[in-house]
C-alpha cells in the first residue's frame, strides 16, 4: 500500500497483478485516492464482465443510430473518466480488436465513438488489473507485447492472503466489528483463521466472517472456531501418509514427506498441508535452530536439499541490466534468500555473484526472483547449476548441517 501510495502521484499506468479476491480493487482505489486526481472520480470497468460485443462501444460509447437501439448518444467509459482514473479490473480477457484502439487511446490519441464522425479526447489515468500471466498471453499472442508494456509501466504485486498472515486477522477484525464493535474472536477461531490457506484470498475472508456474524445468536459477544465453520483445509485422499507419534512428531513427519512430494517446493508444499509459506518456513527453522531431528531420526538426501544455511554474506546482485550490492540472508542447494536496496521483480532473472563460505573464488548463480517483500528481502530459485560448483556447495551446506547438530543419512 505504501508503493501503490507512492506511485499515485504519478501520470504512470499501473499494472495491478494478484489472485482473484486479493485486493487488486482495494489497491486500485488507494492509486486514485491519493493521486493528483482525487477531486475527480474512479470509474470502475470489470472487462469480463461485459459481453464482447459490447467491450467497445462501453468502453467508448456511441452516437445515435450507430446501431439498432441506439436511440441517443452514449459516452463511454473514458470519457466518463475524463480527468479521473479509469479502473480496468480483467484486463487480460479484452478482446484483441479492443486492446488496440485501447494502446491508441493510452498513448493520447483521440477517438471516435461507435458510430461517430467526431473526435474525443480525454485525459485519464488508467489502472488496470489481472489474477493472469500478461507475459504469458503475450508469448501464447492472445495479448499485445505493446499493450503490456504501456499498461504495465509500474506493476504492483498483490500477494495472496496465505502468504500474508499478519492481515488476516485485522481484516477479519474489522469485518466483525462493523456489525459488532464489542465481540471478539475466541483463540481457537484466531488459530483457525490464521492456519487456513484461504484459496478464495481476503473475499472469502470477508464472506466467512460475515456468515459467521449472521449465524451467531445475538447475545453471543465472542465468535469461535465452531461459529467460522472453516471448510477442511488439507485434502485427504488415498496417497495420505501414514502418521505415527506424537502431535510434534507427527508434525514433522508430514512437513517433511509434503516436501519430498511436492519435489522441494516450499511454497505447493505449504498449499498441501493448509499453512502458509511463511509457517512452513518457520517451522524448517525451529526444528532447525532446535537441534530436533527428522522424523527419520536423520536428515535423508532428499531432505538435504531443503536446508537452509543463515548467514550474512555481501554478494553482487544482477538484475534488469544492472547490477548493485546485496546481502545472502540465506542458502541452500535450491535457492537463496537475497536483501537489497532495490525492487526486483517476481518472477524475472537474477544472477547472484559471491564466494562460497571457505571458497577461493567467486561465482555466479543465475535463477529467478520467487518473492519479494517490503523489507527489501527476495526469495532466489536457482537454475540448472555446473556439477563442480553444486559439489562444493553442496559440502559447504552438508559441513553447515552437521554444526546444527543433523545427522546426514546418505540414502533416500
Amino acid at each position: 500500500m505504501r508503493l501503490a501510495e507512492k506511485v499515485a502521484r504519478h501520470p504512470a499506468a499501473v499494472l495491478v497483478v494478484g489472485e482473484t479476491g486479493s485486493g487488486k480493487e482495494m489497491v486500485a482505489q488507494a492509486i486514485h485516492r491519493h493521486s493528483l486526481r482525487n477531486h475527480q472520480s474512479i470509474i470502475e470497468v470489470n472487462c469480463a464482465a461485459i459481453p464482447e460485443h459490447l467491450v467497445e462501444s462501453e468502453l467508448f460509447g456511441y452516437e445515435k443510430g450507430a446501431f439498432s437501439g441506439a436511440d441517443s448518444l452514449k459516452p463511454g467509459f473514458f470519457e466518463l473518466a475524463d480527468k479521473g482514473t479509469l479502473f480496468l479490473d480483467e484486463i487480460g480477457d479484452l478482446d484483441q480488436k479492443i486492446q488496440v484502439k485501447l494502446l491508441r487511446v493510452l498513448d493520447g490519441a483521440p477517438y471516435y465513438r461507435l458510430g461517430g464522425s467526431k473526435k474525443v479526447s480525454v485525459d485519464v489515468r488508467v489502472v488496470a488489473a489481472t489474477n493472469r500471466d500478461l507475459e504469458d498471453l503475450v508469448r501464447a499472442g492472445r495479448f499485445r507485447s505493446d499493450l503490456y508494456h504501456r499498461l504495465a509501466q509500474f506493476q504492483l504485486d498483490v500477494p495472496p492472503l496465505r502468504d500474508r498472515p499478519e492481515d488476516v486477522l485485522g481484516i477479519a477484525e474489522q469485518v466483525l466489528h462493523e456489525h459488532y464493535p464489542e465481540s471478539a474472536f475466541t483463540p481457537d477461531a484466531v488459530e483457525a483463521l490464521v492456519t487456513y490457506p484461504w484459496p478464495g484470498n481476503v473475499r472469502e475472508l470477508r464472506n466467512i466472517v460475515f456468515r459467521a456474524v449472521l449465524q451467531a445468536p445475538r447475545a453471543q459477544v465472542e465468535i469461535t472456531a465452531e461459529d467460522l465453520n472453516l471448510p477442511d483445509s488439507v485434502p485427504r485422499n488415498d496417497d495420505q501418509p501414514e502418521l505415527s507419534g506424537d502431535l510434534d512428531h507427527m508434525e514433522r513427519q508430514a512437513i517433511f514427506q509434503a516436501l519430498d512430494k511436492c519435489g522441494g517446493n516450499q511454497g505447493k508444499a505449504a498449499e498441501a498441508l493448509g499453512i502458509s509459506r511463511r509457517t512452513l518456513l518457520r517451522k524448517l527453522k525451529t526444528y532447525r535452530e532446535s537441534g530436533e531431528e527428522s522424523p527419520a531420526g536423520i536428515l535423508s538426501l532428499s531432505q538435504q536439499r531443503y536446508y537452509r544455511a543463515n548467514l550474512e554474506l555481501p554478494v553482487r546482485v544482477r538484475h534488469a541490466a544492472e547490477e548493485f550490492d546485496g546481502m545472502l540472508l540465506n542458502l541452500s542447494l535450491g535457492g537463496a534468500g537475497v536483501k537489497t536496496d532495490r525492487a526486483l521483480k517476481s518472477d524475472s532473472p537474477i544472477s547472484i555473484r559471491f564466494t562460497i563460505p571457505g571458497g577461493r573464488s567467486e561465482t555466479d548463480i543465475a535463477g529467478r526472483v520467487t518473492w519479494t517483500n517490503k523489507e527489501g528481502q527476495h526469495g532466489v530459485q536457482f537454475g540448472d547449476m555446473p556439477a563442480p560448483l553444486r559439489t562444493t556447495l553442496q559440502r559447504w551446506l552438508r559441513a553447515e548441517m552437521k554444526k546444527d547438530g543433523w545427522e546426514l543419512g546418505n540414502d533416500e
